[in-house]
């Protein structure tokens, strides 16, 4: 074999004029018709779940063959009505019904897409697909006048063989009608009015024109063959000292007569330094037939993959013929073990690794679910810099750029299929269930960040027999290879699963696991129901003020707290969740998040914060070692007439006005119950309730309050390590504009959303935190507000949704408000941003 030859090809594979495979992006100059459902029903536009632990459950089970959703081919029919419409040039991901902040009724209608396109004739002999990441729900396709296929499912990608329909050097039109309602037949099933999250609407993540060699690397979805099609690579031995890597591959042969190749695959490290190489004999594979290659690769020394230092390696797949490549794929792989028992919790690598971490919805305000990659890397990396380590999806599969995000950051996932409080017996819906399984599996199993696979129903409680039968289908799909472990809803019943969630005997205070008393268990959702249902004292918004946040911060520590002590047989937890959320089944933004519905942190987030180590982390990807933060506007009222200090330091001081008050260790009070009852806030800030925590709180009783600066200043030995200070502010003088990049700037070339907050200020540059005047934002430059262009101010800040394009190089933004000195900033993509 040729080596330079090798070397030449692997370039031209990152080139955007790769010669032997192309996946270009397809989600731009679509044309858009949206049709909304009139309704007559009455609207309870106060609606509101109730203040009982047994509220929250709104479990259905029904038996239902025909969701009534008929399939029409006739596409000439379908169209006449929309002739006396406008079609609306948009670019995906896209929204179809975009809603308001609040929502009262979760728009549902017909979404119909079109696009023209054109294939060049050098492209005769190859094979043609479209790949769409997801649409929601029910999504019916015709191209060229001829219906291809009904796919089912919002949250799972499909794909469109077209080769045979594709028109050469002539304009090719795709038509996508899509039905966003639920359907009984269709995971989750349940209807919007009913769910405690919206589905939305739209073709609302990335599509892909993908055009290879007849003789090429399969889909991972594209076959009904057991474990898909594509790679799938894996890992027999992994130590610090050496690592064997499996890797499958699967290969097509959509030519008419037999065909040679080879397959090389070649593992690059992060310097894109080659540390191993293996390449297969001859093989022959059949006209119109599929060929699976299994080879072994072996690392030395390998750079492992784990939440504190998450390594990554490329494998280049090459299939070659007579040394030309004409086939190639590259798959971000992250080298690690997972070993989970009751007695020794979770290890990565053989070492011991405790669960923090989250449950995460996946939408915006007024966009929902179409939001860009950077976004999601955004939303993973606030996450991750909260101090956490794990991320659960409820309650569905993520975009793929999620996952990506969380092999990068470090960030275990508990990857769900779709499912919440729903069931039916008809087999179609069933069926349907195993499919998502294998789906979702195939799709994301060379994530190194997927710890586990959650197959069951969220909260919908079907026969035991048909929950092991979900485990069944995950693991046939697995095969016989390790680090594989499902997790799901026990409660009572046992089902098979290798980490069930913890039973919650009607006591949400309990937490065990009865059922499985020989298994790990993890505890995958806490720190909101339990504490009053749709009243939690944990649902606070920012606009709710000091105390408030305060009540949420204790909930989420006292529970928290509490919750480790099960360990290692209960390998963490999960708080219920990371962002403030939206409902069908309740009107009004769900307070539940550590950050509200716009990014912005509460202070419960920065008692998780505190919970990482005090050592630098040179590797992480988010800032690391010593913090501090004070929870406190150091304003009146001050409910409980103490500060609360979070810091993972030895000792805080506490200033005011420079004046100091103390110098104490952290809280190490007594373990007691929450007092009283869980719905009616208990007996908080007691410096207790915090001895199983990494770092518990500082908290500073009687400290009265005095106009001025309070400060806190960590120390780590004798050694000043942080500072944290807040002012009492003064008057709103003026308003300051920021981009909540979080991780990720804006870039150059690329279509992205972004949070823009203008901040109301003090003359001294202080937030003016009880603030909610009306500002309006106004852009200088090609690009668009998304929110509404004048919004109220919600504790100090008014935030509002930027979208950007390729286009965009420099843009002006200017807030303002009557009365107040007008905010401008002028960011200049791929500089940094100038604020005047």
């Amino acid at each position: 074999m040729n080596h330079r030859f090798f070397i030449l090809l692997i370039i031209i594979n990152f080139s955007s004029t790769c010669l032997y495979a192309q996946k270009i992006s397809f989600n731009n100059h679509w044309q858009f018709i949206g049709i909304e459902f009139a309704t007559k029903e009455k609207i309870d536009s106060t609606r509101k779940l109730g203040n009982k632990w047994n509220d929250q459950f709104l479990t259905e089970e029904v038996n239902i063959s025909d969701s009534g959703n008929k399939i029409n081919k006739n596409i000439r029919e379908l169209l006449q009505p929309l002739q006396h419409l406008h079609w609306k040039k948009v670019q995906l991901p896209h929204i179809a019904f975009p809603e308001p902040l609040v929502i009262v009724k979760p728009r549902e209608g017909i979404a119909w897409y079109k696009k023209s396109f054109h294939i060049s004739k050098s492209n005769r002999h190859k094979n043609i697909s479209i790949y769409f990441e997801g649409a929601m729900q029910v999504a019916d396709i015709w191209l060229n006048g001829k219906f291809i296929k009904r796919n089912t499912g919002g949250y799972l990608p499909f794909e469109l063989d077209i080769t045979k329909l594709v028109h050469f050097d002539k304009v090719n039109t795709i038509y996508v009608r899509l039905d966003n309602r639920a359907n009984p037949l269709v995971p989750p099933g349940k209807p919007v009015q009913k769910l405690d999250f919206i589905y939305y609407s739209g073709i609302y993540r990335n599509t892909w024109l993908i055009i290879k060699n007849p003789l090429h690397i399969s889909s991972p979805i594209g076959t009904e063959t057991k474990d898909g099609g594509g790679i799938f690579v894996s890992y027999p031995q992994v130590n610090t000292h050496f690592a064997n890597i499996s890797i499958q591959t699967k290969i097509v042969n959509h030519f008419n007569n037999r065909q040679s190749f080879q397959l090389k695959q070649i593992l690059l490290d992060k310097n894109g330094i080659n540390v191993s190489t293996v390449i297969s004999g001859v093989n022959t594979i059949e006209a119109g037939m599929q060929f699976t290659a299994n080879q072994g690769m072996n690392v030395k020394n390998p750079a492992l993959w784990h939440p504190n230092h998450p390594n990554l390696y490329t494998l280049q797949t090459f299939v070659v013929q007579k040394e030309k490549i004409v086939d190639s794929m590259l798959t971000q792989i992250g080298i690690r073990s997972f070993e989970i028992s009751k007695e020794k919790g979770l290890l990565i690598n053989g070492i011991p690794t405790r669960i923090t971490g989250t449950n995460r919805h996946q939408n915006y305000p007024y966009i929902g679910n179409a939001i860009s990659e950077n976004a999601n890397y955004r939303d993973a990396w606030l996450i991750k810099n909260a101090g956490m380590n794990c991320v659960r999806t409820g309650h569905y599969p993520p975009d793929p750029s999620f996952l990506k995000a969380a092999d990068e950051l470090g960030l275990l996932i508990v990857n769900t299929i779709p499912g919440w409080q729903f069931y039916n017996k008809d087999s179609s819906f069933q069926n349907h269930v195993f499919s998502d399984i294998r789906q979702t599996i195939r799709r994301d199993r060379n994530h190194a960040s997927i710890l586990l696979w959650e197959v069951s129903l969220n909260e919908a409680y079907p026969p035991a027999e048909f929950r092991c039968q979900q485990v069944t289908v995950a693991k046939e799909e697995w095969g016989n290879r390790k680090n594989f472990y499902t997790s799901g809803d026990s409660y009572f019943k046992k089902a098979c699963y290798d980490v069930p969630y913890d039973d919650w005997n009607d006591d949400p205070g309990a937490r065990n696991n009865t059922t499985y008393p020989n298994n790990a268990f993890l505890i995958r959702e806490y720190g909101d129901y339990e504490f009053g249902g749709g009243n939690s004292t944990t649902r606070q918004l920012r606009a709710n003020g000091q105390d408030a946040l305060l009540q949420q911060a204790w909930n989420l520590q006292w529970e928290h707290n509490k919750n480790r002590k099960s360990y290692p047989r209960a390998i963490g937890d999960l708080n219920w969740a990371f962002f403030d959320g939206l409902a069908g089944l309740m009107v009004g933004i769900e307070g539940w998040g550590v950050a509200d519905i716009f990014r912005i942190p509460k202070f419960s987030y920065y008692f998780f914060q505190s919970q990482r180590d005090i050592l630098i982390n040179k590797s992480s990807l988010v800032p690391t070692g010593p913090m501090i933060s004070i929870a406190h506007y150091w304003q009146q009222p001050n409910k409980w007439n103490n500060v609360v200090v979070y810091s993972n330091c030895d000792e805080v001081a506490l200033y005011v006005n420079d004046k100091l008050i103390g110098k104490q260790k952290p809280d190490s009070g007594p373990e007691t119950g929450y007092g009283n009852n869980l719905e009616t806030g208990g007996n908080p800030f007691d410096a207790g309730n915090a001895n199983h925590l990494n770092h518990p709180p500082f908290t500073f009783n009687a400290i009265k309050f005095i106009p001025g600066t309070l400060k806190a200043v960590g120390y780590a030995g004798e050694k000043i390590v942080c500072t944290d200070s807040i002012t009492t502010p003064g008057n709103a003088e003026k308003i300051e504009i920021q981009i909540a990049e979080n991780g990720k700037a804006l870039q150059a070339n690329t279509d992205d959303l972004v949070f823009v907050y203008a901040s109301i200020m003090d003359a001294k540059n202080r937030l003016v935190n009880n603030a909610s005047l009306p500002i309006t934002l106004k852009i200088d430059g090609d690009a668009s507000i998304v929110s509404p262009a004048t919004v109220n101010a919600e504790a100090g800040i008014a935030s509002f949704l930027l979208k950007t394009n390729k286009k965009t190089s420099k843009l002006i933004l200017t807030a303002n408000t009557p009365h107040l000195k007008t905010g401008e900033l002028v960011i200049s993509i791929g500089k940094k941003n100038q604020a005047n």
